[in-house]
């Protein structure tokens, strides 16, 4: 083989491995950011009374829309077979939100992801006594919040689960 053949095929072969390790590497990125910021969960504005829509990585509580900062909570909202797609006929079941310790954790986690690096802290399981004791969940009408771990919240959490709709049908979360 010529030198000149040599070299044309070292610099196709490396210029291959540069682009599939390019798109390898932006589709990391699209996945790290881009999956939460196209799926949407309901959140309340407990000031202004009303739903609004944020992006699944939105970590409550959130500004809100109006009134005091800081009011909006992560709402599961639940519809029911026949109208669930009419918001007016949907019915909050009930509120999330997380204590300030554990949100300033979630926040940083959200950070270091977005950076595309890891934490050097360990973050809480979802399934961790801690993460549990620090969810606080409501029903809307009630003005208590406690911990999804406690006899309370697990009410709280399940009460919908008996719901049912004109037709006799169950309850299904909706997403904006």
């Amino acid at each position: 083989m010529n030198p000149g053949a040599k070299t044309f095929l070292k610099v196709v072969t490396a210029t291959a491995a540069l682009a599939v390790v390019g798109w390898i590497v932006a589709s990391k990125f699209r996945g790290m950011s881009g999956r939460g910021d196209r799926t949407q969960v309901w959140f309340y504005d407990e000031s202004e009374k009303e739903l609004y829509a944020m992006p699944l990585n939105t970590i409550p509580p959130d500004k809100g829309i109006g009134g005091p900062s800081g009011d909006g909570v992560r709402a599961i909202v639940v519809g029911f077979a026949g109208y669930k797609h009419d918001l007016k006929k949907r019915k909050i079941a009930y509120l999330l939100t997380y204590t300030p310790e554990l949100k300033q954790i979630l926040d940083k986690v959200m950070a270091a992801r977005l950076a595309g690096r890891l934490l050097n802290e360990l973050s809480p399981s979802s399934q961790g006594t801690y993460f549990q004791s620090n969810t606080l969940v409501r029903l809307t009408e009630d003005s208590d919040w406690h911990s999804e771990n406690t006899p309370e919240g697990r009410k709280a959490m399940n009460e919908w689960r008996s719901w049912r709709g004109q037709d006799g049908s169950q309850p299904v979360i909706c997403v904006p």
